[in-house]
């Protein structure tokens, strides 16, 4: 049992490092692969009382698995904040539809949190008016569209671009859903990105089932071509993301509704020049999207990632109604000095 855990877990991890355009089911794996932690340790446990030599196949399966597991689990305490620190949040604003005065009451929630920078995804204009009153610099990706990202920023934002996924057929949101500004903030110029790929196209509907084998295994078939499918399209956009990282001049932070978890040939290029600060300092309550929590599958697909010398003290899910996902938090600081 301990070989075959390791063997697929070795398999399911290289098979999610495969780019997605180029094989659509790497998403699926990426999907199962930090779940691989549980038999290892469950298999340590046991193994610890049947010989020491046997438990290294599971500490090498801990160790593969580790970090896309931590980057799903906030078991970190908050750090008192350095001076100058900046509140960043990330949030997915299903376009204002999940209540009413959706948008008041996420504006009210900013300013309660002090939020200095953030970033929205599913923007619908003009609804958008209480929120960004608050902030003195705001910017909109694609600008001529009523349907878009943003970032809102209490800094001076001193250079915009509209990014655009070049390598999407078509024009309409999902090839415009990304935008760079860089922000003068206290201690340096820092660029950001937010970006939205594109939708699993998986609805509440189809996590709904009838208790009978039959609709649990359509359901299910269902929602595995839908993954698949939209994997493929997630995995052009990722091609430009490295692009944007790489070509970055100034430190930078990543922000977004990834519409995947924190694994894969994606985030694992993205951590070659760039930090997860949920693995290390992640606090709180798990999971960022409603309807997946509310059925017991509390996963993160909203990411915030930043360049390797900030100093991060808290990043955390807040647990608000306002949409069907949670916002994510993050608290920076200077970049250390050497």
């Amino acid at each position: 049992m301990n070989r075959l855990s390791l063997l697929t877990t070795i398999f399911c991890g290289l098979a999610s490092l495969i780019p997605s355009d180029l094989f659509s089911g790497s998403g699926l794996f990426a999907l199962i692969f930090p779940t691989l932690i549980v038999p290892h340790i469950l298999f340590f446990v046991l193994t610890l009382r049947i010989s020491l030599k046997y438990v290294i196949t599971n500490l090498i399966g801990i160790a593969l698995t580790f970090f896309p597991a931590m980057a799903q689990l906030p078991i970190a305490e908050p750090l008192n904040d350095q001076e100058d620190s900046v509140r960043i949040a990330s949030y997915n604003v299903r376009a204002f539809y999940q209540s009413d005065n959706a948008a008041s009451q996420i504006a009210a929630w900013s300013q309660q949190e002090e939020i200095d920078v953030l970033c929205m995804q599913e923007i619908r204009k003009p609804e958008e008016w209480p929120i960004s009153s608050l902030f003195s610099n705001v910017f909109y990706a694609p600008k001529w569209s009523s349907y878009c990202v943003g970032i809102f920023s209490k800094y001076p934002i001193i250079y915009e671009e509209l990014l655009e996924f070049r390598e999407l057929p078509g024009d309409g949101y999902r090839k415009h859903s990304a935008g760079i500004a860089d922000i003068a903030l206290p201690w340096d110029t820092v660029r950001f990105i937010n970006v939205h790929l594109s939708s699993t196209g998986v609805s509440d509907g189809d996590m709904s089932v009838e208790p009978n084998a039959d609709d649990v295994i359509e359901r299910t078939k269902n929602i595995i071509n839908k993954l698949v499918r939209s994997e493929h399209t997630r995995g052009l956009q990722a091609k430009s993301i490295l692009q944007w990282v790489k070509e970055s001049p100034h430190p930078l932070i990543l922000c977004g509704d990834f519409n995947s978890v924190p694994s894969g040939n994606l985030y694992a290029r993205l951590l070659q020049k760039m930090e997860d600060p949920y693995i290390w300092h992640g606090t709180g309550k798990m999971g960022s999207f409603e309807p997946l929590k509310r059925r017991f599958l509390p996963i993160r697909i909203d990411w915030t990632l930043h360049s390797k010398d900030f100093q991060c003290t808290d990043q955390h899910i807040e647990h608000i109604d306002y949409s069907d996902h949670y916002p994510l938090i993050t608290t920076i600081g200077p970049p250390i000095l050497e």
